[in-house]
């Protein structure tokens, strides 16, 4: 909803409480919830308003098996304070680690609270096989049963913490617990706060939003709040401005780390993690990990305890801690034809991604269209002098320099001052293996062979800037070369770029599909190039 809806969402829920008796609301404390929502400052009175009338909303806090880290985060919530949100804005009717009663009369204040309309909000993983690792309370119920039975009477669901978003450290390999995320159990729909833990700011702001709104906001395909979690950690990084550059920290306690150079090369995961930390920071906003030292490990992104390798090291095939196996699901239908050829004999249903000699997206309808409009400048010294144009650039071109200087002599000998535009994507490929290894890609089956060995599914981001219009789509690489230096001089080898490349091309493939739903994809390679993994990334 935009702000309009919001309005008239808040305006037609407050009509229905006119006549309450008002309560007192801190009004700098709902300021800064509809700041993070990214509501408009115009709803603030109202939402004072709704605050101070409406009854307050029921919570009941379930522990599964955790470390109670989420709540720690919650007690450290400054603007509302703890003290703020219970006796103000939310009725938090039931937490076992915050509640005076235990034992028999802690059961009794769980069933008192279930009479009432209320919303759960659990923290932890649940064991629902073998049940036995996880009893509660007096009488000795097993996690998954107190779950399933508070669940079904609940309004709406909050898994906070990774633990009981996606089953966190206890469902990390080989999980002996068999324990995992509750949206895996459940079949109402569940709304995950992942992290480990998350900050207060992300549990206090959507829990808000659903108490003035009646509603969960906007979410992502994860079931996360887009708010929170749509938008990538490291582009948001203050260290991002020494990744761009190139300024790599060598160790956790070198001058380069102090000075606030980029900590890829020694494990951050910031560029593969979603979520809002440089932001919101942590307790109270001091800080955030990074800020501190230490590299961003994942912590709210699916099983980041087996995908994301050593927190010491960048996503380099030598260090996982086990080989990915890629089963191959799909094999595309290919057409080794010449591209005069394929216009010849498309039919009405296919989309044909062509990969030979240049990149090419066929459709037919009146006629047979091309629908890419893609090319690069393939001079590598020529990229790499406008890549150097600006400060940054500059910076990074002479680190690389410094990092592999047999590369850049490669460069400097085998390429001359003059222009070149290509629309070969193989020729491209081919100049980030130039970069990496210090000679010419002599067959493309290398490159796919390199992509295929790295040892992780999470590719690193390049910045395919793609645009889809109804007369065609257009392909910009011109500022993704930048990327494989970034990345070269932060510790990825060939391996983890030629995984990302070819990842970042099946990405913008899947979004030009989006408009043709309705047409089969067929491939258009060289039949030395027609192998499975090839097929499995690109579909």
């Amino acid at each position: 909803m935009d702000n309009n809806a919001l309005k008239a969402c808040l305006e037609k829920r407050l009509a229905n409480l006119k006549g309450g008796e008002k309560g007192m609301i801190n009004e700098a404390s709902v300021a800064t919830m509809l700041k993070h929502l990214g509501i408009s400052s115009e709803l603030l009175n109202l939402a004072c308003e709704y605050f101070s009338l409406a009854p307050k909303l029921n919570v009941i806090w379930l522990h599964l098996a955790e470390c109670t880290g989420c709540s720690e985060s919650l007690l450290r919530s400054e603007k509302p304070d703890l003290a703020e949100f219970i006796f103000e804005f939310f009725s938090l009717n039931y937490h076992e680690t915050l509640m005076l009663a235990n034992g028999t009369k802690a059961e009794e204040c769980l069933e008192k609270a279930m009479k009432e309309e209320f919303v759960l909000i659990v923290e932890g993983a649940v064991a629902p096989i073998d049940t036995f690792y996880l009893s509660i309370g007096a009488e000795g119920k097993s996690g998954y049963e107190l779950l399933q039975s508070v669940a079904d009477k609940a309004q709406i669901i909050f898994a906070v913490g990774t633990c009981s978003s996606y089953g966190g450290i206890q469902a990390a390999y080989p999980n002996p617990t068999k324990t995992c995320g509750i949206s895996q159990v459940l079949s109402q729909k569940v709304i995950q706060i992942p992290g480990c833990p998350p900050s207060d700011v992300n549990i206090v702001a959507t829990l808000a939003f659903y108490a003035l709104f009646g509603e969960a906001p906007e979410l992502d395909d994860k079931n996360r709040p887009k708010w929170s979690y749509g938008k990538c950690l490291h582009d948001m990084c203050e260290r991002k401005a020494k990744f761009e550059s190139g300024i790599f920290a060598e160790s956790f306690d070198d001058v380069a780390a102090k000075n606030g150079a980029c900590l890829f090369k020694v494990g951050c995961k910031g560029p593969y993690t979603y979520n809002n930390c440089p932001k919101v920071k942590f307790n109270a906003k001091t800080s955030w990990p990074v800020a501190a030292g230490h590299g961003c490990i994942a912590c709210s992104e699916e099983n980041f305890w087996d995908d994301f390798g050593f927190y010491e090291k960048p996503m380099t095939n030598a260090f996982a801690y086990a080989k990915i196996k890629r089963e191959n699901e799909l094999i595309l239908e290919n057409k080794n034809l010449t591209l005069s050829a394929l216009k010849d004999e498309i039919n009405e249903d296919e989309l044909i991604f062509y990969l030979k000699e240049s990149l090419q997206i066929l459709i037919k309808k009146e006629e047979t269209l091309e629908l890419l409009n893609f090319n690069f400048e393939a001079n590598l010294k020529c990229a790499l002098t406008n890549l150097a144009k600006n400060k940054l650039g500059l910076s990074l071109l002479e680190n690389y320099k410094k990092s592999f200087p047999k590369q850049y002599a490669f460069i400097e000998a085998n390429f001359d001052e003059n222009s070149k535009l290509s629309n070969d994507i193989w020729e491209f490929f081919g100049l980030s293996y130039i970069l990496a290894k210090g000679e010419f890609l002599k067959d493309k089956r290398h490159f796919i062979e390199a992509a295929q060995n790295y040892a992780f599914k999470h590719a690193s981001p390049y910045d395919f800037k793609l645009s889809v219009k109804e007369d065609g789509v257009k392909l910009d690489l011109n500022k993704s070369l930048r990327m494989s230096l970034i990345y070269l001089c932060g510790g990825l080898e060939l391996e983890g770029i030629a995984f990302s490349l070819l990842s970042a091309l099946a990405k913008s493939l899947k979004e030009i599909q989006k408009n043709y739903a309705d047409k089969r994809l067929i491939l258009s390679v060289d039949e030395s190039l027609n192998q499975p993994f090839l097929h499995q990334i690109l579909s």
